[in-house]
């Protein structure tokens, strides 16, 4: 009896220990070379449902939770963050294709009184704009090489991505279970939720979203690097932590005010409405697209997407694009995207 009693305890006490192992905190840390003359660094820090992501030198980190299924772009500058969530993201992209449209009807208006040949010119521009607005996103592949490689000790395959078959990415891939199977899964979910931040700031503004995102390349394992090809930037990994993280840095400091960006863009038009006109009208540039499509924000976008036009982010981040960083931005905002954020790119 005294036997059975101490093999229960002993047994309940390894269950127990289960979920705090499986709950370990993670912490990676990617070099990010040739985005400029300033180094910099890529954090991504995962604990429980939440993951944080940010780069050494734009003082703007995302914080995803995926409980809430909620993106905070948080500017510690300007002590400002912004909300992004599936209920807010359609009321921002319906003001943004409204104020395009806007916006292309008076400058279509401007455009008719230029002088014959500064008139054809412009329409064809906006021609070209409107053209590759609506064409089809490049074809994406991924083939796996028989490439290895060693990156922090860690053994990775590299891939290559091509958009209409035209390599423009190396991506080197480790086994998942370099990391926590927890932590590695809310990092996917993260990179899906930026995904569809992009899909459906690209329906809202009749654009064709890429066929694949950023969480399908995360799904396969852990990014080790990520380079543009032939000798483009390269974010790599430089360290991997499994030590407890602070929980106060998931959470947003109790000073930092809330940013609209509806209002904020509803006042810059008022401002704009009230300057005076200009004493002469110049030709009008090109029309601006919409609205960003949502980029994780401040973070570099999530590297691992390959999102036909992105440059290689860092490899630490998704894909969705620029958003308004929560400043003052008057911009009629499309989702904040994670964008500041580098994150293991796509």
């Amino acid at each position: 009896m005294h036997l059975n009693s101490t093999v229960l305890r002993i047994s309940l006490a390894l269950v127990l220990s289960i979920p705090a192992l499986s709950q370990a905190d993670t912490k990676l840390v990617y070099n990010d070379t040739g985005f400029g003359p300033q180094a910099r660094t890529t954090t991504i820090q995962v604990q429980g449902h939440k993951v944080r992501m940010e780069d050494s030198t734009s003082g703007i980190y995302t914080l995803y939770d995926g409980d809430t299924k909620t993106l905070n772009t948080v500017n510690t500058k300007t002590k400002q963050y912004l909300v992004t969530n599936a209920e807010n993201l359609k009321a921002r992209l319906e003001k943004a294709v409204a104020m395009h449209k806007q916006f292309k009807e008076e400058m279509q208006k401007q455009i008719a009184q230029l002088p014959e040949a500064d008139r054809k010119a412009a329409e064809e521009r906006l021609a070209k704009i409107e053209e590759a607005r609506k064409a089809p996103a490049p074809a994406v592949k991924m083939t796996k090489t028989e490439r290895k490689e060693k990156v922090q000790n860690i053994e990775c395959v590299v891939s290559n991505i091509a958009l209409n078959d035209k390599g423009v990415r190396d991506v080197c891939i480790a086994d998942i279970s370099n990391v926590n199977a927890d932590d590695h899964q809310a990092l996917v979910a993260m990179y899906e939720f930026m995904d569809m931040l992009s899909a459906e700031s690209a329906k809202a503004q009749e654009m064709a979203a890429p066929s694949d995102g950023a969480a399908s390349l995360h799904k396969q394992g852990l990014v080790a690097f990520i380079q543009n090809v032939p000798e483009g930037p390269r974010s790599e990994l430089s360290s991997i932590s499994k030590d407890a993280l602070k929980a106060e840095d998931f959470t947003i400091p109790a000073d930092y005010a809330l940013f609209d960006p509806l209002k904020a863009a509803e006042e810059a038009a008022k401002a704009q409405a009230a300057a005076p006109a200009p004493a002469a009208t110049p030709a009008p540039a090109a029309a601006p697209a919409p609205a960003a499509a949502p980029a994780p924000a401040a973070a570099p976008a999530p590297a691992a997407a390959p999102a036909p036009a992105a440059a290689p982010a860092p490899a630490v981040a998704p894909a969705p694009a620029a958003a308004p960083a929560p400043a003052a931005a008057p911009a009629p905002a499309a989702t904040p995207a994670p964008a500041a954020t580098p994150a293991p790119a796509m």
